[in-house]
């Protein structure tokens, strides 16, 4: 097969670099030949572009020898021979593809793909794949099955009845298994089982005994322990559910109930809430290289700015070191919050608007914004747009209303309705230093650019001596809003 055009390559990139959605385009040859990935993948995956980049696939991102689970490879080897067939995109397919963590152990990960064909001269040249780390839903979803399977099997595969007064522990074999003992091994009191109980839970388990028998008839009674089988390395897992009453064969108090056993609940709980941690930590440093990177960039544009005479070449340097600093201010403000996955809206507003307020040349005191916000969480993905937005939108402001004596006065709004946000930026025009207000310059195209990506719109209107902008978009999710307002002045 010829190599993939650079041209092509290039016009997916352009496609889809700025996707949420993490993207990896590949070449439809045998070795399936990585071509590109754009930044969500980069995240996502902690693998960078150049990493990979002209290696074959299963080469850079190699399988776990370990897993015992259907091969992933196999599968899409499958799924690009049937596109090559048919010419068609693939359906959904949800796979297990195992990564390394940074100390080379591989890490169970589950993944939702979709590959579609890339055509060039008439003829599939490339494979372009969407994968979406779905590994917390699926353990989710394992973890409800197996609670479902742990609530089908109590019922009366787990009986028992135990005697506290001569230990007599009467039992269904499961219970035998689930304390790993093989039937008739452990015999017929109970003494061999609560031996195999954690030293730390033991004194809980006879405490609740106790308090039951003292109770008599009718009282119930619960237990959740560990228990520690010889030649394994991890705890198993037992609830059980009982209560007192007098056994009718020789009228005494007895303990009866059923045995749960909540392993492989309890261990997926426990692997579920470590990928939580670990992709909350992997996000929050992620932020903060992304920040640091952005310093080390807005610190080259500053030095290069000093370096030039030119007017309008010093103009074009500053725009950018401020557009550079807004995005970095952004992932500061994400990086001191571990709850990564939303930010409130209005409290980011507020923290950028002070920020940009310290960055106005001349007297800042001079030049007042004045901020009040509705406080609506959305998805962190919106934080930066919306950051960039208001960096274009203030420095619009300050541009034409400031006055030869650096005085302004700026008003920054943001508006919750029942489906909207709205970004409301107003200054009153300086004339001594604004020629016309409407602007078809970068800053404009990029507001824009900003209003479609979050699919929204901008308006601007003059009314007397001010100049509004209004920046609307719709609230993704109606369950990711909450009152609660917030003013101030910088």
């Amino acid at each position: 097969m010829p190599p993939v055009p650079t041209s092509l390559i290039n016009s997916v990139c352009q496609t889809v670099c700025a996707s949420p959605s993490p993207m990896l385009l590949f070449a439809a040859d045998d070795a399936l030949t990585l071509l590109y990935a754009n930044e969500a993948h980069v995240r996502m995956t902690g693998r960078g572009v150049t990493e990979i980049v002209g290696k074959p696939m299963f080469e850079a991102f190699a399988p776990n020898p370990e897993s015992e689970a259907a091969s992933a490879e196999e599968a899409i080897r499958g799924i690009v021979n049937d596109i090559l067939e048919s010419g068609a995109p693939s359906p959904d397919l949800e796979l297990q593809h195992d990564l390394p963590t940074e100390d080379g152990v591989f890490e169970q990960r589950f993944w939702s793909v979709i590959h579609w064909p890339v055509h060039h001269d008439g003829k599939i040249a490339a494979i372009l794949q969407r994968s979406q780390d779905v590994t917390e839903e699926v353990r989710a979803r394992k973890l409800v099955a197996a609670e479902k399977r742990a609530a089908e099997q109590s019922a009366g595969i787990s009986f028992f009845s135990y005697d506290p007064e001569t230990d007599l522990f009467e039992r269904s074999p499961g219970i035998d298994a689930m304390f790993g003992f093989a039937h008739g091994e452990a015999g017929e009191h109970a003494n061999p089982f609560f031996e195999r109980v954690s030293p730390e839970d033991l004194p809980a388990v006879h405490k609740e005994v106790a308090r039951a028998m003292a109770g008599g008839a009718g009282t119930p009674a619960a237990f959740d322990y560990r228990v520690l089988v010889p030649g394994e390395q991890k705890a198993r897992h037992i609830r059980v559910r009982a209560g007192i009453e007098r056994d009718p064969d020789d009228a005494k108090l007895k303990l009866f109930g059923a045995f749960v056993e909540m392993s492989d609940i309890e261990h997926a709980r426990a692997e579920l809430a470590e990928l939580s941690k670990r992709n909350a930590a992997l996000v929050v440093e992620s932020n903060h290289r992304i920040k640091n990177s952005l310093a080390i960039a807005s610190a080259m544009l500053a030095q290069q700015l000093r370096a030039s005479d030119d007017p309008s070449v010093q103009e074009a340097l500053r725009l950018a070191a401020t557009r550079i600093a807004a995005i970095a201010d952004v992932h500061g403000e994400l990086f001191k919050d571990a709850g990564v996955e939303q930010v409130a809206a209005g409290s980011l507003i507020e923290q950028f608007a002070r920020s940009f307020s310290r960055t106005i040349d001349g007297n800042a005191d001079q030049c007042r914004i004045a901020i009040r916000c509705d406080e609506v969480i959305l998805p962190s993905h919106y934080a930066v747009t919306i950051a960039l937005a208001l960096n274009e939108l203030l420095t619009n402001a300050v541009k034409y209303g400031m006055s030869v004596d650096n005085k302004c006065q700026i008003k920054v709004a943001l508006i919750r309705s029942v489906d909207t946000v709205t970004l409301r930026v107003s200054n009153q025009i300086a004339s001594q230093r604004i020629g016309t207000v409407a602007s078809q310059g970068v800053g404009t195209r990029l507001i824009t650019a900003f209003a479609r990506q979050l699919e929204g719109s901008i308006d601007t209107g003059v009314q007397g001596d001010t100049f509004e902008a209004q920046f609307k978009f719709p609230i993704p999710d109606a369950g990711d809003r909450r009152d609660g307002s917030t003013e101030e002045t910088s």
